[in-house]
């Protein structure tokens, strides 16, 4: 099982962002994402992740090109992006910035791409936002050529490449899409990714997802054990658990949340307690967890985690 860090890298400074990825692979984590937004993630749309900072302005760093720099400010684990939005991502410019991030981390980049929810990386710089059907069309569309590309071949898909050839690729870069949609986004992930993210289910959601996602795999002649499949949680952790409880607590009082509900898709208590909500996700189909930390950094949390709970998962 691999262990991921996602950082929303807003409401942070460049250089605070190096100083935890640094601190990162020290630890043990296997990879640091960043994520794909223009501006900082807020409660005032329909959409929010209730993880995030509830505060529209401040700072946000570009994804492609905090990713180039981060990538070489940790040598060993792997990077990545998760996931650039496709509706403000145009394919052939994406793979180009896909190809030298892997250029600058050979072996180590992890790329993602999904349909892009979040309106306000759209509206306010003149992008039209799509209805979900369009976004998820272009999405596939995206992934057909990319899936090419990363083979080294020519791509041909009508409105995104016309005979198009990209910088290769060796070794490429890993394929992500993320999204729990049993329509769309499954069936794409099966026929394309290398791994699959979902975020913020409990055990027995992810656990009919990945059913799902295996019928998928099975159908299209696809050995399942090819595709990674990685849950996304946050994480309360400390040694005393009322601590790590009370943490959780506080986290849902001040975004008006359930701490029940967040409980049940979180890791919460002591290591030990942690390292059990985790075998529960792996005996519903997970072989990664992605860690969500977004500022303030939860550094005890995560440095625990690291140290006292993922050694007992290694292969």
């Amino acid at each position: 099982m691999r262990f991921g860090l996602h950082t929303g890298q807003h409401q942070v400074t460049f250089a605070e962002l190096v100083a935890l990825w640094r601190d990162a692979e020290a630890w043990g984590f296997d990879a640091c994402y960043v994520f794909d937004h223009f501006v900082p993630l807020h409660s005032d749309v329909e959409s929010f992740l209730p993880e995030e900072t509830d505060r529209p302005d401040g700072p946000c760093l570009e994804a492609t090109v905090s990713l180039s720099a981060l990538a070489r400010a940790v040598p060993r684990i792997g990077v990545g992006v998760m996931v650039a939005g496709v509706g403000f991502r145009a394919p052939g410019l994406f793979a180009h910035a896909a190809a030298t991030i892997t250029a600058a981390a050979p072996g180590r980049a992890e790329i993602g791409i999904g349909a892009g929810w979040f309106e306000p990386d759209y509206l306010p710089f003149g992008l039209p936002f799509p209805t979900a059907r369009e976004r998820s069309d272009t999405l596939e569309r995206a992934l057909e050529a990319l899936a090419a590309w990363w083979r080294g071949d020519v791509a041909t898909v009508a409105g995104v490449a016309d005979h198009a050839s990209l910088l290769p690729m060796r070794p490429s870069a890993r394929l992500w899409v993320a999204g729990t949609g049993e329509r769309r986004i499954l069936p794409l992930a099966a026929r394309y990714a290398d791994s699959w993210n979902a975020m913020y289910l409990t055990p027995e959601e992810f656990g009919l997802k990945v059913e799902m996602l295996l019928e998928l795999c099975e159908r299209n002649r696809r050995n399942p054990s090819t595709l990674e499949r990685s849950i996304a949680v946050r994480a309360f952790c400390s040694r005393d658990g009322d601590a790590a409880r009370e943490a959780l607590h506080r986290w849902a009082a001040g975004r008006g949340r359930d701490s029940q509900r967040g409980a049940e898709r979180s890791l919460v208590g002591t290591p030990d307690e942690c390292a059990g909500q985790i075998a529960r996700y792996r005996d519903a189909g997970a072989t990664h967890v992605t860690i969500m930390a977004h500022p303030p950094y939860d550094r005890s949390t995560l440095e625990l985690l690291a140290s006292k709970v993922f050694g007992s998962f290694g292969d």
